[in-house]
């Protein structure tokens, strides 16, 4: 029943940011305890072996999907999707990851997340002119008025390593950077699929209220036992 309220949470989760931008669906791992080989003992005799019986089972892990959303258009040119990797972005924790590629413009002229942290190109912040056209190629250049100003920085992680959500958006792993493939004027859309974490969600319900309701008759049993057994003595 534990393992499947971690599930019910976790597809939860999932659904309430199916609409969230460059999120990463999450998975639960469940395995199960050592199994018990049961014999049955009676009046003395051989032992008679019966089976094994299971022991239960636990999350031994949530880990996070690193499969790409679909595209969404746009016509924000501060907007895009980062095919092939992660931006590198600044925080108050030092270099973190991300997918939500909404950019915008801060007050000091840095290029930022919506969240306020700095888009990190290759020569560090990112300073650009307001009111400017702003261009970013396919290749991650940040052109303003057709002058080169940085290039973005994008990184995945190293030998396929596991990602790590850290909240807001934001992940972090190992990096190793890789030649960005951008697109303008469009956003990477969650890689939630609404329907299918819906069918989950219900199959986690109703395997949770199985096992309650074969705790429930265990307990009547137990209740009974000791109810017949305190009548005979």
């Amino acid at each position: 029943m534990l393992s499947e309220l971690v599930r019910v949470d976790t597809i939860s989760n999932n659904l309430a940011n199916s609409d969230t931008v460059g999120y990463k669906r999450d998975q639960t791992v469940v395995r199960s305890f050592p199994e018990v080989f049961v014999y049955e003992f009676y009046n003395y005799r051989e032992p008679v072996p019966l089976g094994f019986m299971g022991t239960g089972a636990y999350v031994d892990d949530v880990f996070t999907l690193n499969t790409s959303g679909s595209s969404i258009p746009s016509s924000n040119p501060l907007d895009i999707a980062i095919k092939n990797g992660f931006l590198v972005v600044m925080t108050p924790m030092g270099e973190r990851y991300t997918k939500n590629g909404q950019l915008m413009i801060n007050e000091e002229g840095y290029l930022s997340t919506v969240d306020g942290y700095l888009v990190l190109g290759e020569r560090g912040s990112v300073q650009v002119q307001q009111g400017g056209e702003i261009v970013i190629t396919a290749g991650g250049e940040i052109l303003i008025d057709g002058k080169f100003i940085d290039n973005l920085r994008v990184v995945i992680p190293q030998g396929g390593e596991r990602i790590e959500k850290i909240g807001n958006n934001l992940v972090n792993f190992n990096p190793q950077p890789v030649q960005p493939e951008v697109e303008q004027y469009a956003l990477e859309n969650s890689n939630v699929n609404v329907v299918r974490e819906m069918v989950e969600l219900i199959s986690a319900y109703r395997a949770y209220e199985s096992n309650q309701k074969l705790i429930q008759a265990e307990d009547g049993i137990t209740e009974r036992l000791i109810s017949d057994l305190g009548r005979f003595a």
